[in-house]
């Protein structure tokens, strides 16, 4: 009852005339024809850019996988290699050092 009762009043008193309805309306539709292409643009470039980054993320996160495994196998051969008994064997080829036996230990 209220809705019919204010545009009977807005009638009566011309508030809203055609004249000025329609200018309204170009108006609103010129700013709508520059701002809604512009806005959409923007939009097809933000996705884009977005998508750029997930590949990016998604580039370096695989790259990460891969040193973590390579870490993991370089950790592992570290820890061979300092074992004592690799230690004793590379001193024996490479520098012929060996651990002197009970009888060539001779002490003054």
């Amino acid at each position: 009852m209220t809705h019919t009762r204010f545009w009977y009043q807005a009638r009566r008193q011309r508030v809203f005339t055609w004249s000025s309805d329609k200018v309204l309306f170009c108006a609103i539709g010129k700013v709508l024809l520059v701002l809604v292409p512009i806005v959409l643009a923007v939009n097809l470039w933000l996705a884009s850019c977005s998508s750029q980054l997930v590949v990016s993320l998604q580039d370096v996160d695989n790259v990460n996988r891969v040193l973590v495994d390579k870490q993991i196998k370089l950790r592992a051969q570290k820890a061979q290699l300092y074992s004592p008994e690799q230690v004793r064997l590379i001193a024996a080829e490479k520098l012929s050092l060996h651990v002197p036996g009970k009888e060539q230990v001779k002490y003054f």
